[in-house]
């Protein structure tokens, strides 16, 4: 019993652990999209942000510091979450009923191994520049609208992009229930509907920029 108890707790604790790196997690990704829709604006806004997050090196690293440990804290947690949950249930019911659920909350895990993917990629790709065929660092612009001339990592983008917001339309509202904010029927309701809301707008908001800048280098080149 004692056991029990105490494998409870702990779960417990991870979860919340989870749900307070998910919130730094999201709060980057609404800041990460505000800032990257000034493409739409043209190349002097966006070069001119690139710009101002690297004027204080210093506060860049933080940031980078603490949304990396933020980054491996969610992925390791999770994991272990889901570890536990396969090995307290390791026999398949003989009859399986769907319990009425979200589809962002079924495909949790594999959104989030293919976010896994995407970040590393991302990261390779445009801010190392490893798998860019022009990168030039500081011409934000100019390196999204090369990255995204082609369809193969257009397509990466996008399919992550929807990835991601099925991950956010659950994982908002299930961070929410971790910190203890949807005890009430009605509140859960709201913050139900605004996490679909929010991952609506963070899946189109970000998956309009590759498909733009495709479309754009489409026409150019007729």
């Amino acid at each position: 019993m004692a056991a029990t108890v105490k494998l409870g707790a702990t779960s417990v604790a991870k979860k919340a652990l989870m749900a307070a790196s998910g919130v730094v997690l999201t709060a980057y990704v609404v800041l990460h999209l505000a800032g990257n829709l000034l493409y739409f604006a043209g190349p002097e806004a966006l070069d001119a942000y690139g710009a101002l997050l690297h004027e204080n090196p210093t506060l860049l690293w933080s940031a980078r510091t603490v949304l990396f440990a933020s980054f491996c804290i969610h992925v390791v947690v999770a994991l272990d979450l889901y570890v536990r949950r396969q090995v307290a249930r390791p026999i398949s019911y003989g009859r399986y009923e769907r319990a009425a659920s979200s589809l962002g909350a079924r495909t949790m895990l594999w959104t989030g191994l293919v976010l896994l993917g995407f970040v590393i990629y991302h990261v390779l790709h445009l801010t190392i520049g490893l798998f860019h065929p022009a990168y030039s660092p500081g011409r934000v612009y100019s390196n999204v609208a090369v990255a995204f001339s082609s369809i193969v990592p257009t397509v990466i983008y996008v399919v992550s992009m929807l990835a991601l917001g099925l991950h956010v339309s659950h994982g908002a509202l299930a961070m929410t229930q971790s910190l203890g904010l949807t005890l009430q029927r009605d509140r859960l309701r709201v913050l139900r509907r605004l996490a679909a809301v929010l991952a609506l707008v963070v899946a189109v908001g970000l998956a309009a920029i590759p498909l733009t800048a495709l479309a754009l280098s489409l026409l150019r080149g007729r």
